[in-house]
């Protein structure tokens, strides 16, 4: 199982990195600043061709891809010949296109696949109907509770119409109504073939999350799509609310709760954050879900992504951007050399916080998020 999670890891973070360098070629062409080099994979090269002034190259370690833009790297010499086609010779507009284009990539991605969700393929909605029911939840510490479903008599069938009132007409909006309301008892009111009870459960508290131990009927379901026109206004109120998530969310993980989950002072959550193992895993339980869940999954990390690297700081392109700006509007220009000691240790800060959450994320994995 290890070795399936490796490897679909390394299929994801290839998919992410070839995505995103593709952005920064075609951008570069397309304004003419000189691209030296494209390369599939990492490593040793199988094969190489040159085309133009570019060459291209398929190498051993096929985990991604690489672009080398002439005059990017502040060690590179650039010969007198070449220099009106590299990149610090071009317009601050063409090297901020550059910059921009590897998470426009994602970002563009991300709105096509939440179009692609509300309109053609159409999201799915779960009812309310009960699948199976939890006689009892293994917590990640090893501890066993009773189910707090099963201990008050619901059963496999059972449509849960309203939550302390709140009427519920799908899985989301009972998921939503229960993980609010960690260790707190709640009201259902239950449909049970033609007749309808009320009943008092009191929710497990897990990871900050109020679980009642069931699982969906994914059989039972039904299907909405909107108009095309429809589908581009919801993608874009889509794209601008979960980016506002995001940047609370990157607020959050220089935070001390964060850092004392890191040192393993502290109980990670369901808000905690995740390594790559971790968001491969949550993609592959959402595709469990239905391809509209999984798909939203795939749009979520995408833009996290391009968010993530659009941060104003070096090494990441956000970094490049402030440079830019600094330059543009007040005239100083600055050494990009000076800046490689501050990118070596963000560098080797988001390393060892990307290797721990990898640990975490592999022998305290979160509890998957789609089961309430």
């Amino acid at each position: 199982m290890i070795i399936v999670w490796a490897i679909l890891v390394v299929l994801f973070i290839a998919f992410i990195i070839l995505t995103h360098e593709l952005g920064h070629y075609f951008a570069a062409r397309a304004v003419g600043i000189k691209v030296e080099q494209f390369s599939i994979g990492f490593g040793p090269e199988i094969a190489g061709w040159d085309r133009g002034e570019t060459r291209y190259s398929l190498k051993w370690i096929l985990a991604g891809g690489s672009v080398r833009i002439l005059g990017m790297n502040p060690e590179e010499e650039v010969s007198d010949e070449d220099y009106s086609r590299s990149y610090y010779a071009a317009p601050y507009w063409k090297r901020a296109v550059v910059v921009v284009a590897g998470s426009a990539v994602h970002i563009l991605m991300a709105f096509l696949i939440f179009f692609i969700i509300f309109w053609p393929i159409g999201y799915q909605v779960l009812t309310g109907r009960i699948g199976e029911v939890d006689k009892s939840i293994e917590l990640s510490d090893g501890e066993v509770l009773t189910g707090p479903a099963s201990e008050a008599g619901l059963k496999k069938g059972d449509i849960i119409v309203s939550v302390d009132g709140e009427k519920v007409e799908s899985w989301s909006d009972l998921t939503g109504e229960l993980q609010d309301k960690p260790g707190e008892e709640v009201d259902l009111v239950v449909r049970r073939g033609g007749e309808t009870f009320e009943v008092t459960v009191r929710l497990l508290d897990i990871d900050g999350r109020g679980i009642l131990g069931v699982k969906v009927d994914q059989k039972d379901t039904r299907i909405e799509r909107s108009s095309p026109l429809e589908a581009f206004g919801l993608a874009a109120r889509e794209m601008r609310r979960v980016s506002g998530a995001l940047f609370k969310g990157f607020a959050s993980l220089f935070s001390l709760k964060t850092l004392k989950e890191l040192l393993g002072v502290e109980p990670r959550t369901q808000e905690s954050p995740q390594s790559i193992v971790g968001a491969t895993r949550l993609t592959f339980q959402a595709a469990g879900e239905g391809i509209s869940v999984f798909l939203y999954v795939v749009a979520y990390l995408l833009l996290f992504l391009a968010v993530f690297n659009l941060l104003p700081i070096p090494p990441f392109d956000g970094g490049y951007l402030l440079v830019i700006f600094i330059e543009k509007f007040f005239h100083k220009e600055i050494d990009l050399r000076k800046l490689m000691p501050i990118a070596w240790v963000v560098i080797i800060i988001l390393t060892l916080v990307a290797a721990r959450l990898a640990v975490l994320d592999i022998f305290n994995p979160l509890r998957n998020p789609f089961t309430p």
